[in-house]
C-alpha cells in the first residue's frame, strides 16, 4: 500500500512538472511589470513586422507586428548598447528584429513593451534609407553673442515634430540644431536648451504651458521649462514657446561653424 501511494505521488509530481514547465517557459517570453522602472526580463527572441519611424516630439521606432506578442500589436524598438544605424536605414521595410523584450514602465517610452534590438534584417524587397541627419558636430558661430529661439509644439495626437526658428537681429541662424535643443522627460516636462557656450536668459510662450526657468537664469544649469500637459488640460494644443540665449563669457568653449 505504501508503495502504491509513493508511486502515485511520484506520478502526480511528474505530471505537475510537465504542466508547469511549458507555462514557465511561456511566461519568460513576455516581460514582467516593474513599477520601479523599465525591466528586461524575457529571453532573446526574433519578431517580424513593419519598421516604422515616428518623427514627433520624440523620435522613436515602432515594429508593427505581423502577429500580436504579449498582448501587443506593436512594440517599440530601441538599441540600448548597440549604436548602429540599422534601424534608421531599414525604416519603412518589413524586418525581423532579434533581442530581449522589456516592460517600459516609464513615460520615456511611447509603447508599453519594447525590444532591445541586437540584430535586425530586412525581409523581402527593401528600399534602404539614408541614416537620419547628425548635427552633433555643428557649433554656434563664434561671432554670435545672443539669439532668440522660437519653438512651435503641436501637442495633439499623431507625429508632429517640434519646429524651430533661431534668430538674431541680423537674421535667421542655420542650422538651428547648432543653437538649440530640447528633450522631454518621462513626466512630460519639456526642456529647451541653448547651444554650446550659451546660457538661457529669458523664457516666454503660451501661458497655459507655464514657461519658467529650471534653475537660475544665465547659469549653465538653467533650461527653459514648459508644461505641455497642463496646456493640453486647458484645451491648448498648439504652443508657441521660446527663450533667449546669451554667450557665457566664462565658458572655455569657442564656437565655430
Amino acid at each position: 500500500m505504501h508503495r502504491k501511494i509513493t508511486l502515485f505521488a511520484c506520478g502526480l509530481m511528474a505530471l505537475l512538472v510537465l504542466v508547469c514547465v511549458p507555462s514557465r517557459a511561456s511566461a519568460q517570453e513576455c516581460p514582467r511589470m516593474n513599477p520601479a522602472g523599465p525591466d528586461i526580463s524575457s529571453g532573446t527572441q526574433s519578431l517580424k513586422g513593419k519598421l516604422i519611424y515616428h518623427d514627433g516630439i520624440r523620435q522613436w521606432f515602432e515594429l508593427r507586428l505581423d502577429k500580436p506578442k504579449c498582448g501587443q500589436g506593436s512594440l517599440q524598438l530601441v538599441q540600448l548598447n548597440n549604436k548602429s544605424k540599422s534601424l534608421e536605414i531599414l525604416r519603412g521595410c518589413r524586418v525581423e528584429s532579434t533581442g530581449k523584450l522589456g516592460d517600459a514602465g516609464t513615460g520615456y517610452f511611447s509603447l508599453a513593451v519594447y525590444q532591445d534590438v541586437r540584430r535586425v534584417r530586412p525581409i523581402g524587397v527593401c528600399s534602404k534609407q539614408r541614416p537620419l541627419p547628425n548635427y552633433s558636430k555643428y557649433k554656434p558661430d563664434r561671432h554670435v553673442n545672443a539669439y532668440t529661439v522660437h519653438m512651435h509644439v503641436d501637442y495633439g495626437p499623431g507625429d508632429h515634430p517640434v519646429t524651430f526658428q533661431v534668430r538674431t537681429e541680423a537674421g535667421e541662424l542655420q542650422p538651428w540644431q547648432a543653437y538649440a535643443s530640447y528633450w522631454m522627460t518621462g513626466g512630460y516636462v519639456l526642456y529647451g536648451q541653448c547651444g554650446e557656450g550659451f546660457d538661457v536668459d529669458e523664457v516666454f510662450g503660451t501661458p497655459a504651458a507655464r514657461p519658467l526657468h529650471f534653475d537660475d537664469p544665465r547659469t549653465p544649469a538653467d533650461k527653459a521649462e514648459f508644461d505641455p500637459e497642463s496646456a493640453a488640460a486647458a484645451g491648448k494644443w498648439h504652443l508657441d514657446l521660446g527663450y533667449t540665449c546669451i554667450r557665457d563669457r566664462t565658458a572655455k568653449h569657442v564656437g565655430k561653424r
